[in-house]
């Protein structure tokens, strides 16, 4: 039976091989063509193996049995000597069987075996480039922020795995496969209208088709997803711009020490692709704001029963000739379409907490929310000593000083302290002046009082509350107000608790912004939807612009019989405008059409007049209906308006505001809390060249000293002791050493 399979197998081979050659079609074009049970690849196979062996080369060579080259001996041998020496080349590994086995192993087959058992991650020389920047990725795998990471995308993958949207999609076709190459995307394919269209389309139209079971991503070991985690994580380091398509430049090379793959932007993009089509983005930012609120709590513990968040916003320019939400881009000095981030950072300035929105954002609304949904994470709502809760306290800029937003933080059971505009003062509506007093931290006079602000969005209402006012002795004056009462805050403490914002938030937050750069839009796509804001500013313009004309219903008619005849006189005046020459800028005309023309023209004049003695007697209506009809005329074609995707942004921003976290442990742990920025770490640690050596068990990382800076170097080597002392291991379970030499 089988030597029958195997004679009609050849029989088969040789018959189509035949019509192949006798085809008047081109190789290529007869397997497109033609529905064949092997493919073109396979048809030179067999043509070379009959040049070679003749038709016995056709024939299944297994039955005759001992056809296993690599046999389990030789696997284990394999594997044994790998793990004793990663560094092997393939060729290397080649060569030893050979001298050992006495029989060659193609480099194909050995690759598979070390995919197939992790041995190909790390294909170092046993001397290879590196930098000092090592010494963050050491940290960031000492911290346990790689391995909560790791965690939440892989159970978030395997979760959907086991979804049913995962099983439909199973059944959708590939499309336009006649167009791809070996399953990559041609340029013909990319210059489809149907894939040049989508491209810009919003993430939950394209997700109704996607093929999740073509994701790479679900076919990562939790290993493979901890190096692109890695390789994501160490982006600010492996590019100038923070940006996944510079890691093809001669930088990004730094990616196969800092993760252990020199990883192309083709292969990163596609990766981050993947988690926004996982929709994975609000899973990472509480993931990472668990991990960030636990470790800063653990390092940074406090008895105080009040604890400061400082709530900040960042507005990023997006560039775009479609309309978008907008919001004033301050870097710019302009109003544009933008998104804005919300940031939540604790006392000491360390980012936790972010949330990505379409235009300007609302800080004090908006941070409400943020600071509900990561409560049950915050260590500081537990109870100290008797029964003592602490309070959390908001610090806002002058941006979330409306009387709105002070009326929801009131009502919302959190403290705030903000400071007021100028144009938000007035001394008639202060009352309660306590005495001056001398500021206990600075160089002022404080004032404790109340101040009565009203409601613009509410007329009538008036809201109360504590006001500090700041005399300083340079001559300005600023004024702070809180919810908290004096008895369980002073004066002292509401003045220091805000101006400590600069050293402790807003410098680290501006640093931070430009070191990790977090003011870049990452990808999106658009949505087109109603306008709400607009919709309902044209419904009530409409409105009142009805009233307004019911009102001089009248004196409408009045004007509209008028504009009649002055539109037949100004008819009748063309005709002879028409008739007339200018020479030498005097118009040239009969005298008796001369005499009609001015005729004409006064009496044009005397109806302007009296349109315009009507509307002066009803100047106010006349001005207001102006007003309305041209603003209606303004933004009537505004009714539709593109919501931007923010989870693409939202994945990276949460790398960046980790990578600036370990850089704040990193100067906390290793440099005895020394404040530097981050774009000098870059300068003068970072930028440090050295040699990385594989010893066994050992990853020796040796940074060469700058002799222009032996200050810094000093602190570095004290630095290089405490990551050394820790015992940090890398991702193939070698301890890391650094030294300085």
């Amino acid at each position: 039976m089988i030597e029958i399979n195997q004679e009609s197998r050849v029989s088969t081979i040789l018959q189509i091989m035949k019509d192949v050659k006798e085809s008047p079609l081109s190789v290529n074009k007869y397997f497109k063509e033609k529905n064949v049970p092997f493919g073109q690849a396979q048809y030179y196979l067999y043509k070379k193996a009959i040049e070679k062996f003749g038709i016995e080369g056709l024939y299944d060579q297994r039955r005759n049995g001992n056809n296993l080259k690599f046999s389990d001996e030789m696997k284990s041998f394999v594997k044994g000597l790998l793990k004793h020496n990663l560094s092997l080349t393939s060729t290397e590994v080649q060569n030893t069987i050979k001298n050992e086995f006495k029989t060659t192993i193609s480099n194909t087959v050995i690759n598979d075996f070390r995919r197939e058992h992790d041995l190909i991650w790390s294909v170092y020389a046993s001397v290879n480039e590196s930098e000092a920047s090592e010494m963050v990725v050491a940290l960031a795998l000492n911290s346990g922020l790689i391995d909560a990471i790791t965690d939440s995308i892989y159970w978030c993958a395997q979760k959907k795995k086991e979804s049913d949207v995962f099983k439909e999609s199973e059944l959708i076709q590939k499309d336009h496969q006649d167009l791809r190459s070996k399953g990559r995307f041609t340029s013909e394919y990319n210059n489809q209208s149907q894939v040049r269209e989508s491209r810009f389309k919003p993430l939950e139209e394209k997700i109704e088709n996607k093929r999740f079971a073509s994701m790479n991503i679900f076919s990562l070991s939790r290993e493979s997803i901890m190096r692109y985690m890695l390789a994501l994580f160490s982006l600010p380091i492996a590019t100038a711009n923070g940006r996944v398509k510079s890691v093809d430049n001669p930088r990004g090379n730094a990616l196969k020490y800092l993760c252990g793959f020199n990883y192309k932007a083709a292969t990163l993009d596609k990766h981050i692709r993947e988690l926004k089509y996982l929709q994975i983005s609000n899973e990472l930012i509480e993931t990472t704001a668990k991990f960030w609120i636990d470790f800063w709590s653990r390092r940074n513990g406090s008895d105080n029963i009040f604890t400061c968040y400082y709530i900040d916003g960042n507005t990023k320019a997006l560039w775009s000739s479609k309309p978008c939400h907008k919001g004033k881009v301050t870097m710019l000095g302009r109003v544009m379409n933008c998104l804005e981030q919300v940031f939540i950072h604790d006392g000491q300035g360390h980012p936790i907490y972010f949330q990505t929105f379409n235009g300007h954002a609302d800080l004090g609304k908006n941070s409400l929310g943020m600071m509900d949904k990561i409560s049950q994470y915050l260590k500081d709502t537990t109870t100290l000593g008797d029964q003592i809760t602490v309070n959390r306290i908001l610090i806002l800029d002058g941006g979330g000083n409306g009387v709105k937003t002070l009326r929801e933080l009131s009502g919302s059971g959190y403290h705030f302290i903000t400071i007021l505009d100028s144009n938000q003062i007035n001394d008639r509506k202060i009352k309660s002046i306590s005495e001056k007093k001398r500021y206990d931290f600075g160089d002022a006079y404080l004032v404790d009082c109340t101040i009565e602000l009203e409601d613009s969005n509410d007329k009538g209402y008036i809201f109360e509350t504590r006001t500090v006012q700041v005399h300083w002795d340079n001559g300005r004056t600023s004024v702070l107000i809180t919810n908290l009462s004096e008895k369980i805050f002073t004066t002292d403490n509401v003045v220091k608790s805000y101006f400590n914002r600069w050293p402790a938030q807003e410098l680290n937050f501006r640093d931070m912004k430009s070191g990790v750069n977090i003011h870049r839009v990452v990808g999106y796509g658009k949505k087109l939807v109603d306008n709400i804001t607009v919709l309902e500013k044209i419904e009530r313009l409409q409105r009142q612009k009805n009233e307004l004309e019911w009102e001089l219903r009248d004196p409408l008619d009045e004007i509209r019989n008028m504009e009649e005849t002055l539109q037949l006189k100004i008819t009748e005046e063309r005709i002879y405008r028409e008739k007339s020459t200018i020479i030498k800028g005097s118009r040239r005309l009969s005298e008796h059409d001369m005499q009609s023309l001015k005729s004409i023209q006064k009496e044009i004049n005397s109806i302007k007049r009296k349109i315009k003695k009507i509307e002066t007697d009803h100047l106010k209506q006349f001005t207001s209906l102006k007003k309305k009809k041209d603003e209606l005329a303004r933004i009537i074609d505004k009714k539709k308006i593109y919501s931007v995707d923010v989870e693409l942004d939202q994945i990276m921003t949460c790398f960046k505001i980790s990578f600036a976290n370990i850089c704040c442990y990193l100067l906390d742990e290793c440099f005895n809390g020394e404040k530097m920025t981050l774009q000098r770490l870059y300068d003068v640690v970072f930028d440090l060249h050295g040699k990385v050596k594989i010893d066994g068990d050992q990853r020796n990382i040796i940074v060469e000293r700058n002799p222009k800076q032996e200050d810094v170097m000093r602190k570095l080597e004290s630095a290089f002791d405490v990551v050394n002392s820790m015992g940090v291991k890398d991702l193939n379970g070698r301890r890391y050493n650094f030294k300085l030499l």
